[in-house]
């Protein structure tokens, strides 16, 4: 599998592109500011599905390009992704770009397996920077959203958000994955498990 990191926005959200041998893919996170790379991903990839680690604007608003795929997000995200001010639309001064009941959502939970085609994913929620974020385990690559970045975490000041779960979600990957992970956060640096083990100042 390749794995493309294309950032877009004025919040620098990656978005990753999972792809296979057949030139099929996986879009994780489709952000704002998305044409140019939703155009870029079509002209190259046949999509087959969007992973949402967290229903934040920077993190879906490129769906709208997209609006016929299958949408994995989970459960507990629901009212997020259809609330403007808990999904942060309203913040920007923007509306959702697409009409929620036209789109193919499949709410997913903790430890569920998604296959699609030959690509195959475990989910593992990890609330705190929201209520229903998530993580996607491909193999030894792990999809973090804005549960892990490098030397950080996300923030846990809008509108369902949860210090003490964050820290759950934190202690929770750090016990569950070995040193070797990488993890493809939703904002700065790719990094891994045992670094952050080591470095990260949320992590205890």
């Amino acid at each position: 599998m390749k794995i493309e990191n294309l950032t877009t926005g004025f919040y620098f959200t990656n978005s990753y592109v999972i792809s296979n041998d057949k030139n099929e893919c996986i879009i994780v996170d489709p952000g704002l500011e998305y044409k140019k790379t939703a155009d870029y991903i079509k002209s190259k990839y046949k999509p087959l599905a969007i992973l949402i680690t967290h229903a934040h604007m920077d993190h879906i608003d490129g769906i709208a390009y997209f609006s016929d795929l299958p949408i994995y997000l989970y459960k507990a995200e629901k009212d997020v992704f259809n609330d403007s001010d808990k999904n942060l639309y309203e913040m920007i001064g923007r509306v959702t770009p697409y009409t929620t009941n036209e789109l193919d959502i499949r709410y997913v939970s903790d430890n569920d397996v998604i296959n699609i085609s030959d690509f195959t994913f475990k989910v593992i929620y990890t609330p705190g920077h929201t209520i229903g974020s998530c993580c996607y385990l491909m193999g030894n690559d792990l999809f973090t959203g804005d549960t892990l970045f490098n030397l950080s975490c996300g923030r846990c000041d809008f509108p369902t958000g949860d210090m003490s779960k964050m820290e759950e979600s934190l202690t929770k990957l750090m016990n569950m994955f070995s040193d070797d992970v990488k993890c493809y956060p939703g904002h700065n640096d790719l990094t891994t498990i045992g670094y952050e083990r080591i470095h990260n100042p949320f992590i205890r």
